[in-house]
């Protein structure tokens, strides 16, 4: 997949994309449009028309996420994601593990290009105007227009190396802006790199560009490993990149517009209040960034992602990318019975789901510290048997209810600092130390049951014979004329009501 508007094109083809040529306005109701299509479950959303706006740009919502996991709904919370990827939309959730796996496990380094899409247009000088773009104010609270799921790079000055990574970015004024360092060490470590010797750090700002780039950048990587070959393992393809034209940055060449410039040392800007996945963030300084340069393509798509809405493009691809990497730790460097992981999105991130071959007593306390060590995004954890079909909301409860042993099950590990989305510790917490711990819940059945001991789930699969459910299958819609599609479960795999 080459740029954003080929995404938008097999979303379209797909059934995901809603083309809105009414004319809409920047200013909250792109938000809420947006916001309500995740909550409904509905298609992505491509706004041909923004006021005050002449054609030529046009603006994109909702590209990654779906419908949530804890209501049925004909369309996957991660088939979006998947067509990103070159995949079926319907693939289900195990089988997109493991071919993104697959494909971290082959990255394709990228290709230096001299001309780019994204070069089309430039401007300098006096020509700088981000506000030439109709960036939105997604949220009526939101301290201002704010550009959302973009990718920024930074250049190490100790080495070759480019970090990537997906920021918010407030406009400040036509050639100035910020963005929350806060949110991701590699990036502040780089910054502090440059403050501490008192010069400007170059950056640019990438918007749009193959889907690939977007995950990459989300992606927990070591440092000193290139997301740009990432994204090209997860593209199948390599990624093009080009020289920006004022620093010696590499930047996507096939994204739709690409922001330069650099921070101007000693100088610091309020950034927020912003409607984030954990609410409102609280205004902080941060430092102030000049714009040297914007390129684009002379017709360009403006993507944004509308979070505090359930369930956001952020939570999609976070609750994806993270799953994966702690099923990596878990299987391929502990080798854990483990089938499959799910940080889930509906929850603010701040549960995991994992689902394990339960063989010895002990076993979950070893992968709960496992997972607990590899990964700061979530404090409760709960294990189901290995059987569960993935990301079923209701079967999380359902195993809770069924399974846990109130007395015996539910674990705390203590001492903890606090994970990265919480909103409840108080500065009492931080003062008695940490602040925060884990709770760890036994979803299964217990590992010394035979077979014989385990009770048989009272749901379509095992009640009705092969021959039944056959029937059922050929006359559903020829004969009865239901205008719904028949919901099976794969061989071996149950819902836990």
């Amino acid at each position: 997949m080459i740029d954003l508007g080929d995404y938008l094109e097999e979303l379209d083809k797909a059934g995901e994309l809603l083309t809105v040529n009414e004319e809409v306005h920047w200013n909250q109701e792109v938000g809420a449009f947006s916001s309500m299509s995740n909550r409904a479950g509905g298609q992505a959303i491509h706004f041909t028309k923004l006021t005050g706006y002449p054609e030529g740009c046009t603006l994109a919502s909702n590209l990654f996420g779906g419908p949530g996991t804890f209501y049925e709904h004909k369309r996957t919370t991660w088939g979006r994601l998947a067509i990103g990827l070159g995949l079926d939309p319907k693939i289900d959730y195990e089988a997109l593990t493991q071919t993104i796996i697959e494909r971290q496990h082959h990255p394709i380094l990228p290709v230096e290009v001299s001309a780019a899409p994204c070069k089309e247009v430039k401007l300098t000088g006096h020509q700088i105007n981000l506000f030439k773009f109709p960036l939105p104010l997604l949220h009526r609270e939101d301290g201002g227009r704010y550009g959302t799921g973009h990718v920024l790079i930074l250049k190490d000055p100790e080495s070759d190396w480019q970090n990537w990574g997906v920021y918010r970015w407030k406009a400040v004024g036509p050639n100035t802006l910020a963005t929350n360092f806060d949110v991701g060490k590699d990036a502040k470590a780089i910054y502090k790199k440059y403050a501490a010797q008192g010069k400007p750090m170059p950056f640019a700002i990438v918007v749009g560009g193959a889907p690939a780039i977007l995950m990459a950048s989300a992606t927990s990587l070591p440092p000193m490993i290139s997301a740009a070959a990432y994204a090209g393992g997860l593209n199948l393809d390599p990624i093009n990149i080009i020289k920006a034209e004022t620093s010696g940055i590499f930047v996507p060449a096939d994204a739709e517009i690409v922001i330069e410039g650099e921070t101007v040392p000693n100088e610091f800007i309020e950034e927020g209040p912003f409607g984030s996945i954990i609410g409102y963030t609280k205004p902080s300084l941060q430092p102030l960034m000049k714009v040297t340069a914007i390129t684009h393509k002379e017709k360009c798509i403006l993507p944004v992602i509308v979070d505090g809405t359930k369930v956001s493009d952020t939570q999609i691809i976070l609750s994806m990318f993270e799953s994966v990497r702690i099923f990596r730790d878990l299987v391929e460097n502990n080798q854990y019975p483990v089938n499959w992981v799910n940080v889930v999105p509906d929850f603010g991130l701040g549960l995991c789901v994992i689902a394990v071959k339960n063989m010895y007593p002990g076993l979950t306390f070893r992968i709960a510290r496992s997972a607990f060590t590899c990964s700061n995004f979530f404090d409760k954890l709960l294990f189901v048997d290995a059987e569960v079909v993935p990301v079923a909301g209701p079967s999380i409860l359902a195993a809770i209810s069924a399974k846990t042993h109130a007395a015996r099950d539910i674990h705390f590990l203590h001492g903890l600092p606090p994970t990265l989305l919480n909103r409840y510790v108080t500065e009492e917490d931080m003062k008695k130390g940490g602040g925060a711990g884990r709770v760890y819940m036994e979803g299964c059945w217990p590992a010394h049951w035979s077979k014989s001991d385990l009770p048989m789930p009272n749901v379509y699969e095992t009640v009705f014979s092969k021959e039944i459910r056959e029937v059922v299958r050929s006359k559903w819609k020829d004969v009865y004329g239901f205008k719904e599609d028949v919901i099976e479960l794969p061989e071996g795999k149950r819902f836990e009501f």
